[in-house]
């Protein structure tokens, strides 16, 4: 009986965990900066959004803080949680180009002597 419960609510939260994934704002960013070449520009970008982010969630738990409704303080944790991954996303970003630039030194020095 209790499966006849739990198997609806169990769907919709698939539903929704594979709808997110595919078409979260966040979500299809990161997929684009991966699957593109790394490059210094696409480092400053991630780091300037991310910036962005840190910046938007002072001004709403500010927002909050001053009165504004409760239901924010989600808004600011989803913030966060994007700010926290477009960050570390630039820093797998930067990590590929310094990998990328050790191999092909390596590289180098392998074929030249």
């Amino acid at each position: 009986m209790i499966f006849l419960l739990a198997f609806p609510i169990v769907a919709m939260v698939a539903l929704a965990h594979r709808s997110l994934l595919l078409f979260a704002p966040s979500n299809v960013l990161i997929r684009r900066v991966r699957a593109s070449r790394p490059t210094l520009s696409t480092v400053v970008a991630m780091v300037a959004i991310a910036a962005g982010l840190l910046v938007a969630v002072k001004v709403v738990s500010d927002a909050v803080a001053a009165g504004a409704s409760g239901w924010l303080n989600l808004v600011v944790l989803v913030l966060a949680w994007d700010s926290f991954k477009v960050g570390w996303l630039a820093v797998g970003v930067a990590l590929r180009i310094g990998l990328g630039a050790a191999r092909r030194s390596m590289n180098s020095v392998l074929h030249t002597s």
